[in-house]
C-alpha cells in the first residue's frame, strides 16, 4: 500500500525526524513526548529502508539547488537537540546499517552548559511525583504559576505549559523544590559534547544548528528569530568543519514569516543553505525549506504514521491545503 501511496503523491523524499533512543527511563523527557527504544528504533529503520533509499546531505542540496526532482524513493534521517544518546546508541545503529544522517544542535546546551527549559520542567514534574511534597511547597508553587493551581496534578500541568518567555518561573518551582538543575547537568550530561561532535563529524555525519537555546519562533519577535538563527549557525562553523549552513526550527516553523526566509536565503546574508520544519509532508512555497515527519507517536509504528501521513498529504491535496504558505 505505502508504495503506492508514494507513486501517487508523487512525494519521494521521507524526512524522519527524531531526538533520543534509549532503552532506559529519561527524566527530563518522559513527561514531554513518548521515546523509541532501540528495538523499536531498529525495527523503524528496517521498514524505511524496505521502502526508500538512504541519501546524504550532499545529494539532497543538489537535488534542491539544481531544482531536479528526487527520482528514486529516498530517505535522510534527522535528528534534534544533540542529547548525548546520539552518541551512545542511535549512531552506532545507523553505523552498522550505513546510513547518513544530520544531527540539529542548540548551541547553548552543548557540553552541558546550561538545560532546555522544557527538560527541567519535566524533571520537576517528576520531582513532584516522587517526592512527598508539603502543603506549604503546593501553596508556595501554585501562587507562583498562571491560574494558581491549588493540587498536585494541577501544579504538573501548569508547570508544563510554561513556555520560552516566562521560562524563569521554572527556575522559581525549583527553589521551591530545592531542585539543582546544575547538579543534574553534572551528574547526568544529556547533551552531546563539542569532542563527540567532532568525532561524529569525523565518521561522515553532517551537523546543523537549531538555534540558540530552543525557543518558540512564534513567540519570538522577527529580530530576535534571526538572532537565535545567525548565532547557532555562527556557533557551529566557529566550532566544526562543516561545507553547508543547515537549520532546523525549534518547536515548529509554525507563523514564521515569508520575510524571514527571504531574508535567510538571500544572495546578501547567504545564512541558510537548508532549513528544515517538522509539519510532515507538506509542498513548500521556499524550495530550500523541507518539512520532515515526526515518528515519535505513542503506540504507533513506523509504517502507520508514515501511510497516515501520506493519505492526509493526498487528501489535503485534493482541497489545496497541501501546501504551506507565508505571509
Amino acid at each position: 500500500m505505502l508504495s503506492n501511496l508514494i507513486k501517487l503523491s508523487g512525494k519521494r523524499l521521507l524526512l524522519p525526524l527524531y531526538h533520543v533512543v534509549s532503552d532506559n527511563d529519561l527524566g527530563h523527557i518522559k513527561n514531554l513526548y513518548s521515546v523509541r527504544n532501540t528495538q523499536q528504533f531498529i525495527n523503524d529503520i528496517d521498514f524505511i529502508l524496505r521502502h526508500y533509499e538512504p541519501i546524504d546531505i550532499e545529494a539532497l542540496i543538489d537535488s534542491v539547488s539544481s531544482q531536479n526532482d528526487i527520482k528514486r524513493n529516498s530517505v535522510l534521517f534527522t535528528f534534534d537537540d544533540g542529547l548525548r544518546e546520539v552518541y551512545e546508541v542511535i549512531v552506532p545503529i545507523l553505523k552498522q546499517k550505513g546510513i547518513p544522517a544530520v544531527f540539529f544542535v542548540n548551541s547553548d546546551f552543548i557540553d552541558n552548559k546550561k538545560l532546555f527549559y522544557r527538560y527541567k520542567a519535566s524533571l520537576l514534574v517528576e520531582e513532584i511525583k516522587l517526592q512527598s511534597i508539603s502543603k506549604n511547597q503546593i501553596s508556595e508553587i501554585g501562587s507562583n504559576l498562571i491560574n494558581n493551581p491549588e493540587k498536585e496534578d494541577e501544579i504538573c500541568r501548569a508547570i508544563l505549559s510554561i513556555n520560552y518567555n516566562n521560562k524563569l518561573l521554572i527556575d522559581k518551582v525549583a527553589e521551591i523544590l530545592n531542585y539543582d538543575f546544575d547538579e543534574f547537568l553534572k551528574t547526568n550530561q544529556p547533551y552531546l559534547t563539542s569532542a563527540q561532535i567532532k568525532d561524529l563529524i569525523n565518521q561522515g555525519f553532517s551537523v546543523g544548528a537549531h538555534s540558540v537555546d530552543h525557543p518558540e519562533y512564534f513567540k519570538i519577535s522577527f529580530d530576535e528569530q534571526l538572532k537565535q538563527t545567525s548565532e547557532s549557525i555562527q556557533w557551529i562553523k566557529s566550532n566544526f568543519t562543516q561545507k553547508h549552513s543547515l537549520f532546523a526550527f525549534p518547536f515548529t516553523d509554525y507563523q514564521v514569516s515569508k520575510q524571514f526566509f527571504e531574508t535567510i536565503y538571500s544572495s546578501e546574508n547567504q545564512l541558510v543553505d537548508l532549513s528544515f520544519g517538522c509539519a510532515g509532508l507538506k509542498d513548500e512555497f521556499f524550495p530550500k525549506h523541507l518539512q520532515r515527519l515526526p515518528i515519535e507517536k505513542l503506540n504507533e509504528s513506523v509504517g502507520q504514521i508514515i501511510t497516515k501521513e501520506y493519505l492526509a498529504y493526498l487528501g489535503k491535496k485534493l482541497i489545496g491545503k497541501n501546501v504551506i504558505r507565508r505571509n
